[in-house]
């Protein structure tokens, strides 16, 4: 059963914040409940403050996540009001 890119976004996104989204399992392609992700690091000049997940292969929106912000967006909109 595969989710609908609503629910799976949603689904994401509330485990990012629920801080249930192990980040570090992904910075190699995997599949996350059916897809493939990709985490890539957001760094700055003192160190990571997030990080960047992509879905390889597709035009899907990209999601972000800023800790030092805590900041959660997709495509750069509020997760929100996408999903």
């Amino acid at each position: 059963m595969t989710l609908s890119d609503k629910s799976y976004y949603r689904r994401l996104c509330r485990n990012i914040l629920a801080d249930r989204f192990n980040w570090r399992k992904y910075c190699t392609p995997s599949l996350y409940f059916g897809r493939e992700i990709c985490v890539t690091p957001l760094h700055c000049s003192y160190g990571q403050i997030g990080y960047t997940i992509n879905f390889p292969y597709t035009n899907a929106p990209e999601v972000e996540y800023d800790w030092e912000m805590n900041k959660l967006t997709i495509d750069d909109e509020n997760w929100k009001l996408v999903c």
